[in-house]
């Protein structure tokens, strides 16, 4: 992430709870070894599976991330990478669900206001929200509208 600051570049903070939690990405990992085992025990034998599996799920309550763990994960950011390059990225269409509190896009009021309790103010909560990302678009833009004329790289001699 170091090189972020020298190349502009940005980071998109994923809302995915595995992401966000160690202890919900062991969650996980255990519950799919769990079906992993299950399906091995009991091949060709769905139902007996899927009650094992609904029992160890009953047992095992899930764990959840929170909006306070995705708000440690853009604190972890700013301070490897600077608060010039962190965006957002929902994954919204991605994923089942996002973290409690932030379930949806309508969350992001809830992770905003985290954000500023931890002395985020306004102008880094815009970076945040949109002025990054908008940065580094416009550089693309730039970039492209420059080296229009280029030729494609696989015609190349250097191959």
């Amino acid at each position: 992430m170091p090189k972020l600051k020298d190349n502009g570049g940005i980071v998109m903070a994923v809302g995915f709870p595995t992401f966000l939690s160690e202890k919900r990405r062991q969650w996980s990992a255990e519950q799919a070894a769990e079906e992993a085992r299950l399906k091995s025990l009991w091949p060709g034998d769905p139902a007996t599976v899927a009650g094992e599996f609904a029992k160890w799920n009953a047992s095992h309550p899930e764990v959840r991330a929170t909006v306070a763990d995705w708000a440690d994960h853009i604190d972890h950011l700013r301070q490897v990478a600077g608060i010039d390059h962190i965006g957002l990225g929902g994954d919204y269409d991605g994923m089942e669900t996002g973290p409690v509190g932030a379930e949806d896009v309508s969350g992001y009021p809830v992770l905003f206001t985290e954000l500023a309790r931890r002395g985020y103010g306004r102008a880094d909560l815009e970076k945040i929200s949109s002025r990054n990302i908008a940065r580094v678009l416009r550089s693309a833009e730039a970039y492209s509208a420059a080296h229009r004329f280029d030729p494609p790289i696989e015609s190349a001699t250097a191959f």
